[in-house]
């Protein structure tokens, strides 16, 4: 059966607050190959809460639901799932000290409110969260798989990510793979046109999601075909790939920079500070510097995108320049990217950084 959606909150009744998480939830679901079914919200109040699990329960086997694990008193989305599965709330003694050393961090005292983060029905399974003090977690009742999820993007999201969705996965009773690529450059609707047609006839199902500036493309087959799938998709989409599936060229700089011991330094008239937000870290802030007049093992200098910054905003192409000079070795090089939307400043970003991480392999450790 489906899986069912569930964001509560007032906020989001009311309009002030866009349901960004359930958008999320469905597209990596779908993209997954997980079927995905209705979709509820509702206020804060706990009667509503239960009503709409007791409702989702009745065509779905899996409920997701979001928000309201917080510390204030119209927090009850736990005691209106306890209500549903008819059982008391206990104290998870791992779950207060999770509350109690997130709080400490912040020089806060633990509340009543706060204790409250620390109830789950008996047997539930916590679900880490080291972006705040709200576990979330999964229970068991009735049939049902029932999984909670903090409100906030920046704690659900990442939770859903790297335990709900595998956990599902693994529920899947199907002897299928799924192989991914994550593509650079390419316009979501036209890659996936092209994959539905090359793969037309073959038993497989195809996913996408955009995660700009990258389309994540995913294809699920029997064993047997993934050879047939991959030489037809291969040739494709090999003039979109300059990361791996895992990390953004954006993620593989900053650690490359990270375990390094070299400095760098960036005169950057491309992104905006795009660049210095994805791969500056306080581990290499002391050796990667930006704009700057100061000496550097290696130097880069990139400029282009004279079209956007130049408020033209009309679709084709645009080019960057980047000129890098190395133990007295100078090269320049220029590249040339679709410009589609204003979007074209967070391409540039993440070329930028798969270029300076192939140069400086290049230059310094001698990969070509």
């Amino acid at each position: 059966m489906a899986i069912g959606l569930l964001a509560t909150g007032d906020e989001i009744i009311q309009g002030d607050t866009l349901n960004t998480n359930s958008h999320h939830l469905a597209k990596t679901l779908h993209s997954e190959g997980l079927v995905v079914g209705l979709h509820l919200a509702c206020t804060d109040n706990q009667q509503e809460i239960e009503d709409c699990i007791s409702f989702l329960a009745k065509r779905h086997d899996t409920i997701l639901i979001t928000g309201g694990l917080g510390p204030t008193s119209d927090d009850r989305t736990r005691f209106a799932l306890g209500h549903f599965m008819e059982e008391t709330l206990v104290e998870f003694p791992a779950a207060l000290e999770h509350v109690k050393q997130r709080l400490l961090r912040s020089h806060l005292a633990v509340t009543a409110g706060n204790k409250q983060q620390a109830l789950f029905p008996k047997e539930a399974i916590i679900l880490p969260n080291p972006n705040g003090t709200a576990l979330g977690c999964y229970c068991w009742s009735k049939g049902k798989l029932l999984v909670l999820l903090p409100g906030p993007p920046r704690e659900c999201l990442p939770m859903f990510e790297q335990h709900v969705i595998p956990f599902l996965q693994q529920g899947q009773r199907t002897d299928k793979q799924q192989l991914k690529w994550r593509l650079f450059g390419v316009a979501e609707g036209q890659i996936a046109q092209q994959l539905d047609d090359a793969l037309q006839g073959i038993d497989c199902e195809t996913g996408y999601r955009l995660e700009t500036p990258y389309v994540e493309c995913k294809v699920r087959c029997h064993p047997f075909l993934i050879e047939q799938v991959k030489a037809i998709v291969e040739p494709i989409i090999q003039p979109h790939i300059i990361t791996t599936t895992e990390k953004k060229a954006s993620q593989q700089l900053q650690e490359l920079i990270n375990e390094s011991t070299f400095s760098i330094n960036i005169n950057d008239e491309v992104s905006g500070g795009i660049l210095q937000t994805l791969i500056q870290s306080p581990k290499n802030a002391s050796r990667l510097k930006f704009n700057c007049l100061q000496s550097s093992d290696f130097y880069f200098h990139a400029q282009g995108l004279q079209e956007y910054w130049s408020n033209q905003q009309q679709a084709g192409t645009t080019n960057i320049h980047i000129h890098y000079e190395y133990a007295g070795k100078q090269g320049s090089e220029i590249h040339e990217l679709p410009y589609r939307s204003e979007m074209v400043v967070h391409f540039a970003a993440e070329w930028l950084s798969f270029r300076i991480f192939h140069i400086i392999n290049q230059l310094h450790q001698g990969v070509a």
